[in-house]
């Protein structure tokens, strides 16, 4: 469930990211080249992102970027509170995403163990 939550998650952040590279543009906050180059290089870390989600540490990885991501405020203000914001829902996410996890594995254990037990009576009735 934690995969599935952080690409749709990673999903609206890359849209976010290219709108707010292309603000701090038209703000003349950075020059174009920052603004551009560093709205690529988030969007390329993003999309690893939703890669890097399949693996233990994905979800750390795609914190960092979050955490990242809102420091740049530090460039224009209103990103600390767009980043806070899909920051914010990260770990909302990520929490849920855990808890659900949590209660899905015993169901997929009680059934697998259902399976194995109906497999087993099946080979020993042949």
């Amino acid at each position: 469930m934690i995969e599935q939550l952080g690409s749709i998650l990673i999903a609206f952040e890359l849209a976010m990211v290219m709108l707010t590279g292309m603000a701090l543009f038209g703000l003349k906050a950075v020059s174009p080249a920052i603004a551009f180059g560093g709205m690529g290089v988030f969007l390329v870390l993003f999309v690893l992102g939703v890669f890097f989600l399949r693996k233990p540490w994905g979800a750390w990885y795609v914190l960092g970027l979050q955490i990242a991501l809102t420091l740049v405020g530090f460039v224009h203000p209103a990103v600390f509170f767009v980043g806070g914001l899909f920051l914010a829902v990260w770990i909302y996410c990520m929490y849920q995403g855990l808890r659900i996890d949590a209660e899905r594995a015993v169901i997929i254990a009680e059934y697998e163990r259902e399976q194995a037990a109906q497999s087993g009576r099946e080979s020993t009735t042949e």
